[in-house]
């Protein structure tokens, strides 16, 4: 692994596993899975013959993993940091949707495979009940994979930035951090370095970058686009109904919903 240190702080430029490896990773096993079972083991009872559209049992288990792979990949590369949550329910949440997704769309590629022949509350159910089955697995291994790759080695007095695509990371001393600002789906970080003020661009919603930083109650949003560090607040000005906090000569908004919270 690379590393370019920038004094007391380090990158990380390049990562073994990154999310786009993993999300591929999760498509890899869980397609594989699904074939494995249909032309194996002939999960959903498939038929070995032609279906009725004219396909062989290897041409319809390849496409139902060619399904699993697309969509889980399609879902967890671009739409999973969009649901910004690191909460162990909204994982589960999002975990259990992939799967029930899943189903559907593989009931939907088994009835046109036998012109919709199967549009019934049987073969319903027994995609849904074998589907997930098959899903445990995958899952399984893609979840154990990630905890045991995930980087180590931050305590409590230090603070993890890293790009949702994995390829950044910049670790910052708490005391050190002053603010965070979002512009779109971009955040600059704003820190202390040798007592010179520095920043770093990342690409990750604040929104999730606030979800990561839940445990640190120095750290509370002031505005929509802006994290503070308490800790390193100046001064609080409030003038004509405006409050704003002064951070090593940065002037930040404090939204009115947030007014209370610095005020007191």
């Amino acid at each position: 692994m690379n590393k370019y240190f920038l004094t007391s702080e380090y990158f990380y430029s390049k990562k073994l596993f990154s999310s786009a490896y993993f999300s591929i990773i999760l498509g890899l096993l869980s397609g594989f899975s699904v074939f494995f079972f249909l032309y194996f083991f002939e999960a959903y009872g498939i038929q070995k013959g032609l279906s009725y559209s004219g396909h062989s049992h290897l041409f319809r288990s390849i496409s139902f993993g060619v399904l699993t792979f697309s969509y889980l990949t399609l879902f967890e590369t671009w739409l999973k940091p969009k649901w910004a949550s690191a909460r162990w329910q909204n994982k589960l949440l999002w975990y259990a949707g992939l799967v029930i997704l899943g189903s559907h769309l593989i009931f939907l590629l088994f009835n046109y495979f036998w012109n919709w022949q199967e549009w019934n509350l049987e073969a319903y159910g027994l995609i849904m009940k074998e589907f997930p089955l098959m899903m445990v697995l995958p899952l399984s291994f893609y979840l154990v994979l990630k905890a045991m790759t995930k980087p180590k080695g931050i305590d409590s007095d230090y603070l993890l930035f890293q790009s949702e695509n994995g390829k950044d990371l910049l670790k910052v001393k708490l005391s050190d951090f002053m603010f965070a600002n979002s512009s779109d789906n971009y955040i600059t970080i704003f820190y202390l370095s040798q007592n010179q003020s520095r920043q770093h661009l990342i690409r990750k919603p604040l929104k999730v970058l606030e979800e990561e930083l839940k445990d640190h109650a120095e750290i509370e949003r002031s505005h929509r686009s802006y994290l503070v560090n308490r800790r390193n607040i100046q001064a609080i000005k409030q003038l004509k109904g405006k409050v704003h906090v002064e951070i090593n000569g940065h002037s930040l908004p404090v939204s009115k919903q947030f007014q209370e919270l610095f005020l007191n």
